[in-house]
């Protein structure tokens, strides 16, 4: 279940990398774009949050490819989530992760990256994965951050 995860979020953002360089929707406000992303998860509906990232990105027809990528999560039970890091860099750089406990699948956490542009705010990363034994998946958060 894992890998069908991570490989399905490889191919969507190695499908999506050429067309970062196209223009791009800007974000006004991110930790309000996310708090409404995750404000009603339960139960998990990937269309919907699929959508709302592709449109973030700029690219509404990456929705298909998100939702298919999510799909194993559709009307699951999301027991408990919450906003765990909200890290905003000089105003420039701003990295939000959710946590999740997914009933009858396990741990999940949600990552957001954006990245400010002379016009605005751009959603650049948007990533999930699961991890059991870790307080967060190996390599999903920056390095030296503060929590």
């Amino acid at each position: 279940m894992r890998r069908l995860f991570q490989t399905a979020v490889v191919i969507f953002f190695a499908w999506m990398g050429p067309a970062l360089a196209d223009p791009i929707a800007r974000v006004q406000d991110p930790a309000k774009f996310c708090d409404d992303l995750f404000a009603n998860i339960s139960p998990f509906k990937s269309a919907e949050i699929a959508k709302k990232v592709a449109a973030g990105i700029g690219k509404p027809e990456a929705a298909e490819t998100l939702t298919n990528a999510m799909k194993l999560l559709d009307e699951k039970k999301i027991d408990f989530s919450k906003k765990v890091i909200d890290r905003d860099i000089n105003n420039a750089l701003r990295q939000i992760v959710y946590y999740a406990y997914v009933e009858n699948i396990g741990f999940l956490y949600f990552r957001i990256n954006f990245k400010m542009t002379s016009t605005g705010w751009i959603l650049a990363s948007f990533n999930f994965k699961m991890e059991t034994n870790e307080l967060f998946p190996k390599d999903f958060i920056e390095p030296g951050g503060r929590f």
